[in-house]
């Protein structure tokens, strides 16, 4: 069965948008934050500013990642668990980050990402496996709304660390 791509007005061309404005959010800080915070820690968190930051940016990874497996229709092994501890070593990795090595991942990352998912047709949007961190059956389309909405969450806890 031939599939074409989507209109430009899709769901995947709107997920992409999203992130792009939530990566443009994550930016805008990291350019304002004070270099006296960037190294603070986070106590929601349990991390650093930088180390959140940098989170945004490779959570990106992360999420295609677990997308080609759905697109595969391949589980999504990792558990929630799991999740949280590769995000501690991940936390403690890149606690000293500077702000050019999060600012560059993130636009590397957002590029990435937003590209593949416009890319991304009405058919393989319907796609999906069990998700180990949700627990249940996740479709690829489904889960494009999550590279936004992790951003945006995070971003919460980096703009209260500024105002504590």
């Amino acid at each position: 069965m031939h599939s074409k791509l989507s209109s430009a007005m899709g769901k995947q061309h709107d997920a992409a948008m999203d992130l792009e404005e939530a990566a443009a959010e994550v930016a805008r800080f990291i350019d304002s934050c004070p270099d006296a915070a960037w190294h603070r820690r986070v106590e929601t968190e349990a991390k650093t500013v930088a180390a959140i930051a940098y989170h945004c940016a490779l959570g990106n990874d992360v999420g295609l990642g677990w997308i080609c497996q759905l697109l595969a229709r391949r589980p999504v092994y990792e558990t929630a668990e799991s999740h949280d501890a590769f995000n501690i070593v991940e936390a403690v990795r890149n606690a000293g980050a500077t702000k050019v090595e999060v600012s560059e991942a993130l636009r590397r990352t957002t590029e990435r990402s937003a590209g593949f998912l416009r890319q991304l047709t009405d058919e393989e949007l319907e796609r999906g496996a069990t998700f180990g961190i949700a627990e249940r059956e996740m479709t690829v389309g489904r889960f494009i709304a999550s590279f936004g909405r992790h951003m945006r969450v995070h971003l919460e806890s980096l703009e209260q660390a500024l105002q504590d």
